[in-house]
């Protein structure tokens, strides 16, 4: 009952909550959630290579077949995380806390295993004013805003259909709403001169991915892994509502004016996402790893997304394609000590570098934004158990190349649980 309660409550509010204030999510499909379970949040969100019986790897999916096969997975987490905006003009600080996502994971041989679980993909928020003087030296002031999240539930699986040779697919229903509003007014006081452009595009599609992974035995304990993943160019369904009005006040929340002060719409349309309107773009990922058991794992990926290659309906930006780079590590001293709880601590770094799939405008011309960042990580175990409480920082910032009137410098503190019952073991003693 308890578990059940903790699995749907925070369901209900995954695609309500604003994961971000950046005026980046704007464009597009919003910003990318780059979200690593357990100990991947510690590790730079590095995983593609990466095995392990200790947790969770959304990272691929081929990596379910390295959990025990007698045990039942449950991996949750929350995060705390703070934005900086910086321009020439100042700066702008927010922080929220929201949670994370929830995974669950079972074998039903020692060769097939599965998942389900939901997950935020990505996320619009943002709020900002802008100015214009106009010919009759009037001043147009234009209000952004914007919200909404694309969440993912998915249910995979992964087989081992020969040895050390591992494959899997996830299955996943995206939804959610993203929603942009203008609000303009021009330097005037009657209701005529106040108009509003809102649009919203409501996403209800299925999308899919692979994923495999190869192991070399060195000895008995060292390992090499590698792996691949791949997620082909999928046209979204859904529908997109698109309306331009003029009110006599505006309103507070997610609408344009408030009805109370009268409403005159001068254009409104709806339409299905037909005709490949929005696609998700392509992607290929590609990581190794070094493994002892029991003591180290190190490993790289690199993650490319053609988001270059793929429509929007809103023609006001221009995607470009992306290439992502990730390495991380994780050191335990004894994962057998009895004595010494900290040498049974499992310690973790790791550190990114990303492009942002949205080329920027500046008055120098487009200018690309880089993404980079470092984290650090503490695997904390419980007392004769599996199971362990992980403990992540992440700190990064967000630039512009030839553009020095943006800089986004952010954080993130993340607590995740790890739960590791073996539910399938049979009682010798009844």
């Amino acid at each position: 009952m308890v578990l059940s309660f903790l699995t749907i409550t925070p369901i209900l509010n995954l695609s309500a909550q604003q994961r971000t204030y950046s005026p980046l999510s704007r464009f597009g499909l919003g910003e990318s959630q780059n979200i690593g379970y357990g100990a991947k949040s510690g590790m730079g969100n590095t995983g593609i290579g990466m095995r392990s019986a200790y947790g969770l790897n959304n990272l691929n999916v081929a990596s379910l077949t390295a959990l025990d096969s007698l045990s039942f997975y449950f991996d949750g987490g929350v995060s705390y995380f703070w934005q900086s905006q910086e321009t020439s003009e100042g700066s702008i600080y927010n922080s929220d806390m929201v949670f994370d996502y929830i995974g669950l994971a079972f074998s039903v041989s020692p060769n097939v295993s599965y998942t389900v679980g939901f997950k935020p993909v990505s996320s619009i928020g943002y709020n900002f004013l802008a100015t214009k003087s106009l010919i009759d030296e009037s001043i147009a002031y234009e209000e952004l805003s914007g919200s909404g999240n694309l969440t993912q539930a998915y249910f995979g699986a992964a087989v081992k259909p020969i040895a050390n040779l591992s494959v899997g697919a996830n299955f996943s229903y995206l939804f959610g709403n993203l929603r942009n509003i203008s609000k303009q007014s021009f330097g005037g006081s009657t209701g005529a001169l106040y108009h509003g452009d809102y649009r919203e595009v409501r996403i209800s599609s299925v999308i899919y991915d692979f994923g495999a992974q190869y192991t070399h035995s060195l000895d008995d304990e060292k390992s090499l892994t590698l792996g691949v993943t791949y997620r082909p160019k999928i046209a979204l369904k859904g529908e997109s509502t698109a309306f331009i009005a003029r009110g006599g006040q505006f309103a507070d929340d997610n609408e344009l004016f408030n009805p109370r002060y009268g409403i005159d719409t001068l254009k409104y349309s709806k339409s299905d996402l037909s005709d490949n309107k929005i696609e998700y773009a392509a992607s290929f990922g590609l990581g190794i790893s070094y493994s002892i058991v029991d003591k180290l794992q190190v490993g790289a990926d690199y993650l490319s997304e053609a988001w270059g290659d793929t429509k929007h309906i809103d023609n006001s930006f221009e995607y470009k394609n992306t290439s992502n780079y990730s390495v991380g590590a994780e050191f335990i001293p004894n994962d057998r000590s009895a004595k010494n709880y900290l040498a049974r601590v499992r310690y973790r770094a790791g550190a990114y570098y990303r492009d942002h799939n949205i080329a920027s405008f500046s008055s120098e011309g487009n200018s690309d934004i880089y993404n980079y960042g470092i984290t650090f990580g503490l695997g904390l175990p419980l007392k004769r158990s599996r199971t362990a409480i992980n403990l992540s920082v992440e700190l990064g910032k967000r630039s512009a190349d030839g553009n020095s009137n943006f800089e986004q410098s952010y954080g993130k503190l993340t607590a995740n649980f790890s739960l590791h019952e073996f539910w399938f073991r049979k009682r010798q003693i009844d």
